[in-house]
């Protein structure tokens, strides 16, 4: 009876073990993985940060122009003094368009 019962507690102690052991490495895994994914962030934002700047260098009117040229397109870029704006929208116009219907 006493072998029986101390068998038990050496099964039982073995059992707890084991899953200690197995919770203690996935736990280290998960660290593993969670200081793989920051390092991954701190890459992803630099490159982001690399791609906005090139974004922004590119919308720049002078680098679309050239591009343009490059491209050898018969197209013309206005300049400021060209555009012409608009001093009352055209809600504010009280007008009845033909063929409209109102109820």
């Amino acid at each position: 009876m006493k072998v029986c019962r101390y068998g038990c507690i050496l099964v039982v102690l073995l059992v707890m073990a084991i899953f200690t052991m197995s919770e203690g490495s996935r736990i280290i895994k998960i660290g593993y993985d969670v200081t793989k994914m920051e390092n991954e962030l701190a890459r992803l934002s630099e490159e982001s940060k690399k791609l906005r700047f090139k974004s922004d260098k590119l919308k720049r009117p002078e680098m679309i122009t050239l591009k343009v040229k490059d491209m050898k397109l018969d197209l013309i870029v206005q300049e400021e003094e060209s555009i012409s704006i608009a001093k009352e929208s055209h809600k504010k116009l009280n007008k009845r368009l033909p063929g409209k219907i109102e109820a």
